[in-house]
């Protein structure tokens, strides 16, 4: 017998198919052309994927002449969960070399031959080595299938045995017939003919046809390539803003794109607008507010001298978070009621300007079609260093934007669609067998003081849209509510004990339950609650055990603050007075001891394996509902913890229905076990799930859909679209990736200087300056002021420039400081900085 398909018995030499690299076909192996996916052609350049700046063949089509290495290689190419056959097939970057090929295919006729030995490669002399053959007609003890003739074990149709156990009474060899694979095609018969009735039926594969619908591709791979194939990859433009040492990754249909200059003819950033949707967006590099040092301190910077001139906040959130360039970052939701009807282009246009001091810029948006006086505005903030942030904001109008529009807010802003000037893309896939469902064990800590009781009903009132949210993602979750027990008389022995008859499925009791009632108390432990609370559900139950007092061993555990005030731990601490007269203090406190508790709280949480969502007011400085005469404390402690457990933040002076379905996709995030293996550009997901052979590409949508959590990176299934139990899926997208990432293999992108384009799909390293929408020709720079390429000479030296001294032998003047400091090359420059080798100061583009 001889491994790899359509082989038979008596000849090990077949046709068999192998890709190797158009350019040096030699190193494959021999001449004729056979193949089993498309052969891929991949162009490349900074800007736009597809235009033909860069084009060149992958793959060529090559067959293996040796019979020994056609067999195995065959083999390989079958290998279902084969790593190599993935890379060979579609050219992960991992084996994207022709000397990787050439590497692997030679070890492989090594190993082969021991194998091959074993197995027998000429007819009926297999000695009862492992067959996928067929018994033949009359054969006796010893055949080449291994197979006893007239042995009473019981067999199948095709002459396979039945029984589980592979050792018949001669010693002869059977496989069960749960392993049995006809067509060597890497799917058991049973996985390809379901129900067993030898009928190839709607939905089904044929067990004896390794490419049931001829386009191909192996039954075993269609799922697989129509998600992860390169030919496939869904459409996407990459555009290079050197002015904010930035790139933006979007999705093709946001065709509008431009630099907008200031009147000295700088470029800031970049401006962009879908039309399809009517979304529009703006990014901007710049440097940090005086005294911020965090992405909220700078959101909120913008917030208060940018969007509020433009009309009141409604509601907002907030996930903190990590890009995958190691900076931190703060996604920001915000609902925002304008002062005039206005469309979303000319929306980002005042932002852009406000965003740059109220400069008038050039090369804004035309505007839109769509006017209202309602906007969803979502704000990515990265802080990358004391000289350095990237603020991008995105916005849709309109009193109910759809699905569609807010997911394309969500891939504007959920941080990893944007990377540093320079960076590029690698080609990854992740793979997952659909499996049981997802739980959640959801816990609420509730304020129960004099002051929340409307609270509480608003809670109560918008609990369907957090059901809603659950069911459709088919989540099996349970709720349950514990009370602060605010009064400070109150026996606090019972703090973190249930309320009603502890965990419900039942979302009306829920509703009673969440309406504790208030004391005339002003003691809001809540952060403590919530542990009390945890410890209290210990121990957890096991895998298919449900006790209404406890966790669940394979539930997520989620964790939800609901308070008008700052926990009183952290209040106690980080406030300069008395823990009875901090009420005082209606702005954020500092004191350096809350810190301390605020790490202690995020241990302990964390220890749990618990995720928290706080619905509180806002920070900094507190908020105040637009009906309703309620003003709220900060919600100084639950947004720390929740930012740093992985949950988000929802303004109780908001929309409680938008903060419960915000929650209840939190969950789901926490909930899913899709997580992939690296941090995708979300603007590149592509989704196919099904049973083996029946690839259905799905779309990324929160009604029938996948969607994408970037905080958690893990992908959520919703309504028709959640893959049933053993089907297959497949994520196929695009990572960030930059030369000398020492998170990554080498490869030939690592030869280039920074800042200069690379093409790692196909090996190759074009080392030239990108600058905006062009590549720059030898000899010229990116000019990153004015995002165009240049003359060396462009980079003068600021000493002739703003300084008003002459700097001793060794130094060079920075004029920003007007003083004499040591070059670049000798000093080192910070995170997130460069050395201008022109003007021997370290630098970060901006304006």
């Amino acid at each position: 017998m001889c491994l790899g398909a359509e082989v038979t018995p008596k000849h090990c030499a077949a046709v068999h198919k192998v890709e190797a690299p158009a350019s040096e076909p030699e190193r494959a192996g021999a001449a004729a052309v056979t193949d089993d996916v498309a052969s891929e052609r991949t162009c490349w350049r900074p800007g736009v994927v597809g235009d033909p700046e860069v084009c060149s063949p992958h793959f060529a089509r090559a067959e293996v002449s040796s019979p020994h290495l056609g067999a195995v290689g065959a083999w390989v190419l079958r290998q279902r969960s084969s790593p190599v056959r993935r890379r060979l097939l579609h050219n992960q970057p991992t084996m994207s070399t022709p000397r990787s090929f050439l590497t692997y295919a030679c070890a492989s006729y090594v190993l082969s031959i021991s194998a091959l030995l074993w197995l027998g490669c000429s007819g009926d002399s297999d000695s009862n080595a492992p067959s996928v053959s067929s018994p033949d007609a009359g054969e006796t003890d010893g055949s080449s299938n291994g197979s006893r003739d007239g042995s009473t074990t019981p067999v199948d149709a095709a002459g396979w045995t039945v029984d589980a156990s592979v050792v018949v009474a001669d010693g002869g060899w059977r496989p069960p017939i749960s392993t049995v694979d006809t067509d060597s095609d890497s799917l058991p018969n049973a996985a390809e003919d379901r129900d067993q009735d030898g009928v190839v039926d709607p939905g089904e594969t044929d067990p004896s046809k390794s490419d049931t619908d001829g386009d191909g591709i192996l039954d075993s791979d269609e799922v697989f390539v129509a998600a992860c194939s390169l030919t496939h990859d869904r459409p996407f433009r990459i555009h290079d803003l050197p002015g904010a040492d930035s790139e933006v990754l979007v999705d093709a249909d946001v065709s509008v794109h431009g630099m907008p200059r200031l009147p000295d003819n700088r470029a800031p950033g970049g401006i962009f607008y879908d039309p399809s949707l009517q979304v529009a967006a703006i990014l901007i590099g710049k440097r940090p507010a005086q005294g911020v040092t965090t992405p909220a301190a700078q959101r909120d910077y913008e917030q208060r001298n940018v969007l509020t001139k433009l009309g009141s906040i409604e509601s907002q959130r907030t996930r903190s978070f990590e890009t995958v360039e190691g900076f931190k970052a703060e996604q920001a939701g915000i609902r925002l009621r304008l002062g005039v009807q206005t469309d979303a282009a000319s929306l980002i246009n005042a932002v852009a300007t406000g965003l740059v001091g109220d400069v008038p810029l050039s090369g804004t948006l035309p505007a839109a079609t769509t006017k209202s006086v309602a906007a969803v505005v979502n704000v990515l903030t990265i802080y990358r260093s004391a000289s350095r942030v990237v603020v991008l904001v995105a916005a849709v109008v309109g009193e109910t934007p759809s699905d569609a529009q807010l997911l394309r807010l969500e891939e504007f802003t959920d941080g990893t669609n944007v990377a540093r000037h320079g960076a590029f893309t690698r080609h990854l896939c992740d793979e997952f067998a659909a499996s049981g469902s997802l739980s959640a064990d959801i816990l609420w800590v509730v304020d129960d003081s004099g002051s929340m009781g409307d609270d509480q009903e608003a809670v109560r009132a918008a609990a369907d849209a957090m059901g809603d949210v659950l069911t459709s993602a088919q989540v099996d979750y349970r709720l349950a509510v514990t009370r602060t027990i605010s009064n400070v008389g109150y026996p606090t022995n019972t703090r973190g004990t249930l309320e009603g008859n502890g965990f419900t499925r039942n979302l009306n009791t829920f509703k009673d339950d969440v309406v504790v009632g208030v004391t005339r108390g002003g003691w809001e432990p809540g952060l403590e609650t919530g542990l009390l609370a945890l410890d209290r559900l210990l121990p957890k139950t096991a895998v298919g055990a449900d006790d209404p007092y406890k966790l669940r061993e394979d539930a997520a555990v989620i964790v939800i603050h609901l308070s008008d005030e700052r926990d009183q731990t952290v209040e106690c601490t980080a406030c300069p007075v008395d823990c009875q007269d901090a009420d005082f203090y209606e702005g954020f406190c500092s004191e350096p001891a809350g810190q301390a508790v605020l790490d202690e709280f995020i241990a302990n949480y964390r220890s749990h394996g618990a995720v928290t969502f706080a619905l509180v007011g806002d920070l900094p400085n507190g908020c105040q509902q637009s009906v309703g005469d309620d003003e709220f404390e900060p919600g100084q402690g639950y947004v720390e913890v929740a930012n740093a457990t992985g949950g988000q933040f929802g303004s109780l002076c908001g929309d409680m229905r938008q903060n419960l379905e915000d929650i209840g996709r939190g969950a789901i995030g926490v909930a899913s076990t899709f997580t992939l293996s690296h941090v995708p550009a979300s603007a590149t997901l592509k989704v196919a799930i099904g049973p083996p052979g029946e690839p259905h590409v799905i779309p990324r949508s929160r009604e029938n859909g996948f969607d994408f959590d970037a905080v958690s990176n893990k992908i959520i299934f919703y309504g028709d679209s959640k893959p049933q139990d053993g089907w297959e899926i497949a994520v196929g997208y695009r990572q960030w990736d930059w030369a000398g990432n020492p998170d990554t293999p080498s490869g030939a992108c690592d030869d280039c200087d920074e800042y200069t384009s690379c093409a790692p799909e196909l090996d190759v390293a074009l080392c030239q300056a990108i600058c905006g929408d062009a590549i720059c020709t030898p000899g010229s720079v990116c000019v990153p002021d004015t995002g165009r390429c240049g003359d060396p000479s462009e980079l003068e030296n600021p000493s002739s420039n703003g300084c008003t001294q002459t700097c001793d032998v060794g130094l060079v003047c920075d004029p920003t400081q007007d003083t004499c400091v040591v070059p670049c090359e000798s000093a080192g420059c910070d995170a997130g900085e460069i050395c201008n080798t022109a003007t021997h100061l370290c630098q970060i583009p901006n304006f």
